[in-house]
């Protein structure tokens, strides 16, 4: 299977930023979701879990002070952020443009 970004429109997030889904959930097992987001401006995700999904961040571009639990993280390019699941977690992007590829995994039952 190939899957080209090229060919997945942009979309808005929950987050208010546009994203691009690469991979939706029944594409593999566990995934709910494989996308690139791009926030272009200062930005803040409120603090928010997931009860059942890990959240793996890969900064692309920019930088941003990721909170995971009582962590406080400042996240550049090359980065990978992990957030287990049930944990409270909450984005500032610091330096836009802030891209990042992320993954949603299912904890498995």
């Amino acid at each position: 299977m190939l899957i080209r970004k090229a060919d997945c429109p942009a979309e808005p997030s929950a987050h208010a930023t546009s994203k691009r889904v690469i991979a939706r959930g029944g594409v593999l097992p566990q995934v709910t979701q494989i996308a690139e987001a791009a926030f272009e401006q200062p930005f803040v995700v409120e603090p928010h879990e997931h009860p059942t999904m890990y959240e793996v961040f890969y900064v692309l571009e920019g930088t941003a002070t990721y909170t995971v639990g009582a962590q406080v993280h400042e996240a550049a390019p090359g980065d990978l952020v992990i957030v287990p699941p049930a944990t409270r977690h909450a984005i500032r992007v610091t330096t836009p443009p802030h891209r990042i590829f992320y993954w949603g995994l299912v904890v498995a039952n």
